[in-house]
């Protein structure tokens, strides 16, 4: 618990400006506060004697027993002896800490314990016991000086008469005479200095201004340490209720995607594939220093599901559209690695980054600012001009970034880009769109007709089978189309133990 004081001011006699003056003081009043009658002050006010002498000091800053309590009014109000008098002042000053604030114009007492209430009863003692000491030092001291100054006139005074009268009828011989007369002199002298330090001090004004006042009091409220437990216990209980009604309503309401049988089972449709998790790997790294993330794995499922979705070809050609229900859940990364295959397999292979919210294909693949898909929607005859030959060996068509005025679902919706993958039907095999998200645009829905198949991507214990059952709801042209879904970003072990 902590309370401060504000210190006296000055008078004129010491500056502000004189700084080892000021730290004096505030030293002196600092050894006032910590001194043993301030504390015994304090202690005969609260008869904490008993209380002090306790077990509640068998450890530093401890108190423990209220002083209302049975416990405290058996204890002794009154220390019985001087050395245990002693002892425990210097246990309370050993509790207290007294340090300058406010560059020494104040001073904090502060004193730590586990009893709030005691704690605050304590400070607030020392700091009236302290404004009334410092209120008595500065009433008595001129008194007192007044008082000594004026005892010893009175002795100078007499000590000069007797010097004059044993010089004037003392013994004849000069030497003497002179050291007499010398020694009265003397004695006048001092008594004329003193008379001096006499009067001023009749006229001295006190060493403060104004006295020093409590800015602060300190305050604490008594807690009982069985409600507390109580409120804690509560908390505990609440927040565990809490997070199992989360987790149940996670597993059993939302039901996260894990297996392929429960969300075949789920939403009627077959599940394509499994693809691993490459933990720390985006699909085009900032740093440039890695190639793009290719995800060939062991049991080559990406293969088995391209080799799936060609199936079905239309007269030789397949338009494939990759959706999920939401962002990061890798539809970018395997839309590009479908390409890759494709290209791999034989095929010529077209890929459009139709995601014009969030164009990472676009921006990943073109060094330079581009413009190849609205040109591509003006003559979609001219295809080849606009499309961008990649190091992977497909083609690819997208946009950087759009205008403010360009309303992605219409331009999704237009009859040129249903014209545009017309005319890409006469010179790919394999043209692969990377979509929106379903739940928040309408992109996916309005491109949908222009597709033959549509994948869903779903991420391995983080997509919601509930939100997938309704996206597909709300996006019928998709369901319709919908081949399967591809579970995503699945840890190794789950592929290792299917």
């Amino acid at each position: 618990m902590t309370g401060e004081v504000l210190l006296p001011s000055l008078n004129a006699s010491v500056t502000a400006s004189d700084a080892d003056a000021r730290e004096s003081f505030v030293a002196a009043q600092i050894e006032t506060i910590k001194s043993d009658h301030i504390i015994s002050e304090t202690l005969d006010r609260l008869a904490f004697w008993g209380e002090a002498n306790g077990p509640a000091f068998s450890e530093p800053a401890l108190l423990t027993t209220s002083l209302a309590s049975s416990e405290q009014q058996q204890m002794s109000s009154v220390a019985e002896t001087d050395a245990e008098r002693l002892k425990t002042i210097g246990k309370i000053k050993d509790l207290l800490t007294v340090s300058p604030v406010a560059l020494g114009s104040a001073i904090r007492i502060t004193l730590a314990s586990r009893d709030p209430y005691n704690a605050a009863k304590l400070v607030n003692a020392v700091l009236d016991a302290y404004i009334e000491d410092y209120k008595k030092t500065i009433g008595n001291g001129p008194k007192q000086a007044v008082q000594e100054l004026q005892q010893r006139l009175d002795t100078l005074q007499e000590r000069a008469a007797t010097a004059e009268e044993q010089a004037q009828a003392g013994p004849s011989r000069p030497v003497e005479r002179k050291k007499l007369e010398a020694l009265a002199s003397t004695y006048r002298s001092l008594h004329q200095q003193t008379l001096s330090e006499y009067a001023n001090a009749l006229n001295a004004e006190p060493m403060a201004a104004t006295g020093p006042r409590i800015l602060t009091r300190a305050s604490a409220s008594r807690t009982s340490p069985t409600f507390s437990t109580a409120i804690l216990a509560a908390a505990l209980l609440g927040g565990s209720f809490i997070g199992l009604a989360f987790a149940a309503r996670r597993e059993f309401v939302l039901r996260p995607v894990r297996t392929p049988e429960n969300l075949e089972l789920s939403l009627g449709l077959p599940v394509l594939g499994v693809v691993s998790l490459v933990p720390g790997r985006k699909l085009y790294p900032k740093n440039g220093a890695e190639p793009p993330l290719l995800l060939h794995d062991d049991k080559d499922g990406l293969r088995s599901i391209l080799l799936r979705l060609r199936e079905n070809l239309n007269n030789g050609k397949c338009v494939v559209g990759v959706a999920s229900t939401r962002n990061g859940e890798g539809k970018s990364t395997l839309a590009f690695n479908l390409a890759v295959l494709g290209v791999e397999g034989g095929a010529r292979v077209l890929l459009m980054d139709g995601n014009l919210h969030r164009p990472a294909l676009a921006r990943g693949l073109t060094g330079t600012p581009a413009t190849e898909l609205l040109s591509a929607l003006k003559n979609p005859t001219d295809l080849v001009d606009n499309v961008t030959t990649t190091e992977f060996g497909f083609d690819f068509l997208g946009e950087r970034s759009i205008s403010d005025d360009v309303r992605p679902a219409v331009l999704m919706a237009s009859p040129e880009l249903d014209r545009l993958i017309t005319s890409a039907r006469g010179s790919y095999d394999l043209i692969i769109c990377d979509l929106p998200e379903l739940t928040n645009h309408a992109d996916a829905e309005a491109v949908a007709t222009s597709l033959d198949v549509c994948v869903i991507v779903a991420e391995w214990g983080s997509t919601s089978t509930f939100t997938l059952m309704r996206a597909l709801k709300t996006s019928p042209a998709v369901g319709i189309r919908a081949a399967g879904v591809i579970i995503n970003k699945a840890p190794l072990e789950v592929l290792r133990s299917a």
